[in-house]
């Protein structure tokens, strides 16, 4: 009898503790809607679109003679002082001689190295490798309109197509071809004697076949102290010579200079790198350092931003169009819903983790309209993670809270 009450005393607690556990939970965590939010990456570029100029140490090169100057550097070339620009011809006719002098010379190269061939299996593949080489070099010039670097390459291909293909029994016709040929150049090298001359460099540098006047205006010593209003009297402006035939940017270093609005450029300092993206003439991005900031006059400024890459991509264009990326801002964008702050004022926001709510601190970066954007901090897993479920909710919340549907 004793074991039988002992039982039911038992039992009674236990029910008791049941039913108070469902009271509680019914007073505590039920009537509480709430929905999650996943945590999810942010990146931002913090920065803004602007037109300004290309700024060189530049020379100008003039022709001294009146006839026909047709230049023979790539834009972007490196040449040496000495080496020859462009070539000059008296008439129509001096130029269209020297065209067939270029072809017949280059036809004869051609006919030389191909005659030099030796067909064997290892000689074959590995002209076979140079060929796919060439044409992987040409789409890829194309595909950044690098048209200049195509045209070389598909030149250079040329005589491997000629000479994986020739044959043995063709070698004594082409020899006579080339002894032909030769002399036929020979003689038009006679006549082009006194038709045509040469502009040769006086400093080397990187050659340009556009001037377009400025530059002993535009220059970097211009730009150590220029104003906004002196920078932006040169908008539009053009000063062709007529009688110029290109420039050479005689320094690796160049610069780009643009009016911008104060506010923007508030938290730059000299010496910061900033990422540049041009509308043309390059391919890509570029990092750019941070040389000048002029004082503010009204709310506008000038930027001047430096680099010594890329040389040959800068050597051509004066005016550009470029976006400015100052910092790149990345973390995590939370609902400012979500959003829960301690006594001590730390931020956090709750996660649901299997049925419960778990406070997890969080430091904000930056407002970002609706949400905030809130660091990425791996050091814990107390810290907020990618896909971590954020809680939204009007009722009452707190960290082991039991989240009921």
């Amino acid at each position: 009898m004793k074991g039988e009450k002992f039982m039911k005393i038992i039992v009674a607690a236990l029910l008791c503790v049941a039913a108070a556990y469902l009271i509680f939970s019914v007073t505590r965590f039920s009537g509480d809607a709430f929905t999650t939010y996943k945590a999810v990456r942010y990146e931002v570029g913090d920065g803004i679109t602007t037109s300004g100029f290309l700024v060189r140490s530049e020379q100008a090169i003039l022709a001294e003679d009146s006839g026909i100057i047709v230049p023979t550097r790539n834009e972007g070339e490196k040449v040496g002082k000495g080496q020859t620009l462009a070539l000059s011809y008296r008439d129509e006719a001096a130029k269209q001689l020297q065209t067939q002098i270029d072809e017949l010379e280059e036809e004869l190269a051609q006919m030389r190295y191909a005659h030099s061939y030796s067909a064997t299996d290892a000689d074959a593949a590995s002209m076979d490798t140079d060929i796919l080489r060439l044409m992987n070099q040409i789409t890829l010039s194309a595909s950044r309109r690098e048209y200049s670097a195509a045209d070389k390459s598909a030149e250079d291909l040329k005589p491997y197509v000629l000479r994986r293909y020739l044959n043995s029994s063709d070698a004594d016709a082409l020899w006579a071809r080339i002894l032909a040929a030769q002399e036929r150049l020979n003689k038009l090298y006679d006549e082009a004697g006194a038709e045509s001359g040469r502009v040769t460099a006086p400093v080397s540098g990187w050659f340009s076949g556009v001037s377009d006047g400025l530059e002993s205006e535009l220059t970097p010593e211009f730009l150590e102290t220029a104003t906004v209003e002196a920078l932006e009297k040169y908008q539009g402006v053009n000063r062709r010579e007529a009688n110029a035939i290109g420039k050479l940017v005689t320094s690796q270093k160049w610069y780009f200079a643009a009016v911008v609005p104060s506010q923007n450029v508030a938290e730059l300092e000299l010496g910061d790198r900033i990422t540049v993206s041009f509308a043309y003439d390059f391919y890509g991005s570029l990092q750019m350092t941070v040389e000048r900031i002029s004082p503010a006059e009204g709310e506008s400024c000038i930027l001047v931003l430096s680099s010594e890459s890329y040389i040959q991509n800068a050597v051509r264009s004066r005016a550009q169009t470029a976006d400015l990326v100052f910092a790149d801002r990345s973390g995590l964008r939370v609902p400012k819903t979500a959003i829960y702050a301690t006594e001590e004022g730390q931020s956090g926001v709750y996660v649901l983790e299997g049925a419960e709510a778990k406070w997890k601190p969080i430091h904000i970066l930056f407002d970002n309209g609706d949400s905030f954007i809130v660091e990425l901090d791996k050091s814990s897993t107390n810290n907020l993670w990618p896909e971590d479920e954020i809680i939204l909710t009007t009722g009452e919340i707190f960290n082991g809270k039991v989240m009921v549907k």
